[in-house]
């Protein structure tokens, strides 16, 4: 597969260098290397110091809860950006993220209909050379994640560690120990959440030269969780002392390079003479649950991603969260009375072999500045940019 897209993208090896250069400048975070021991401490002074990158998160569109506010409001949520710094004293390794949030909101244990202000850190099980990245939410059928949340709680934050492996799937898991800590600036109106843990552990190891992780954080006041978040896409985190893998780079870096894109402007009425009959985008809305709203896909998603899912669908098959939620009534209901679910909104199909493949139809045969143009258009989506997130 991986060498029927180069062909088909007219890939060319002379290119790396350049291309790995623009991927290591625009998607990296370096990580610091401090005395230790490191503490998860929000406040530590160290962190006034340590490199920054900005990170925007997209509200995922793509959920629906069963609470019509929390959904009004999630049509209302806007882009929002998210601060990380990351550090390591060799042992471990600390991650601080920082974003707005005007109002301070705590979970209580007596509480219904109010919930915590909270933040996530997700890491690939598995990543390097020759391993494609996980679908950011959440993971997927083929590659998990392993997900560190905090939530303010009345007493502190309540930590959770747990592995995905797509929506609905996430289950507690003894990852080795992390800890955490939160603290809300009433001045600046933000928050600062610190997630620690071993560089190496439960046979997990972060000590290599690029780590992929992404980012959530979650509004309480705006009756955000679960899946109703503002989440990031994959960034990479480059650790000290270690060179990165060129051929790690070279997969990466397809969409950093002059040439890969095409003019966004023709990608775009492409796009809605191909894929607005299934796609919602904004206030361009297809029937809803009929495919994954792209309203904010050019947040959460790489150029690659964009690529692949267009001329190899099923490589990622996209876990639907809500399909219980559209029912097939002119189908007999089960032994309990329940209607099957309707096939329509289910995003693959089955095979004889079991395998699933995307209800998605492929463009394998599509002229690569075609499909540059379509990348590249998508990769505009949700992201007009603010002051606060051009590069420091």
């Amino acid at each position: 597969m991986r060498r029927i897209l180069a062909a088909a993208l007219g890939l060319a090896a002379v290119a790396a260098p350049a291309a790995a250069a623009d991927f290591l400048s625009s998607e990296t975070l370096e990580v610091a290397k401090v005395a230790g021991p490191l503490a998860a401490d929000p406040g530590a002074s160290f962190w006034d110091a340590a490199p920054v990158a900005t990170v925007p998160a997209a509200p995922q569109h793509t959920i629906r809860l069963n609470d019509r506010e929390a959904n009004q409001a999630l049509e209302k949520a806007t882009r929002r950006t998210v601060r990380v710094r990351a550090a390591t004293d060799g042992k471990d390794l600390a991650v601080l993220l920082e974003w707005a949030d005007p109002t301070e909101s705590r979970a209580t244990p007596d509480g219904v209909d109010a919930y915590g202000d909270a933040a996530a850190l997700q890491f690939p099980r598995r990543f390097g050379a020759g391993t494609r990245l996980p679908y950011v939410g959440m993971g997927d059928d083929s590659q998990e994640v392993i997900l560190y949340l905090q939530r303010a709680g009345a007493d502190g934050p309540v930590a959770r560690q747990a592995i995905a492996h797509g929506f609905g799937t996430s289950a507690r898991a003894d990852l080795g120990g992390v800890k955490v800590g939160m603290l809300h600036d009433g001045v600046r109106k933000a928050w600062r959440a610190v997630f620690l843990r071993p560089v190496s552990t439960a046979g997990h190891d972060l000590g290599r030269a690029l780590v992929p992780f992404s980012v959530a954080v979650w509004d309480g006041a705006g009756k955000e969780r679960g899946g109703n978040k503002a989440l990031a896409g994959w960034k990479f985190l480059r650790m000290p002392g270690t060179a990165p893998d060129p051929a790690y780079q070279a997969e990466l870096a397809w969409g950093h390079r002059p040439g890969d894109l095409g003019d966004p402007r023709k990608g775009r009425e492409l796009f809605e003479g191909m894929c607005t009959a299934c796609h919602s985008v904004g206030a361009e809305k297809a029937v809803p649950g009929l495919a994954p709203d792209l309203t904010g896909i050019g947040v959460v998603a790489s150029p690659g991603y964009l690529r692949d899912s267009i001329v190899a669908p099923s490589t990622v098959i996209v876990p639907n969260p809500n399909v219980a939620q559209r029912q097939d009534r002119s189908a007999k209901p089960d032994a309990n009375g329940a209607w099957p679910a309707d096939e329509a909104y289910v995003w693959y199909t089955r095979g004889a072999d079991g395998k699933k493949a995307s209800t998605m139809p492929d463009y394998a045969s599509m002229e690569p500045a075609d499909l540059g143009a379509i990348v590249a258009y998508l990769a505009t989506l949700g992201r007009e940019e603010r002051p606060e997130e051009k590069k420091p």
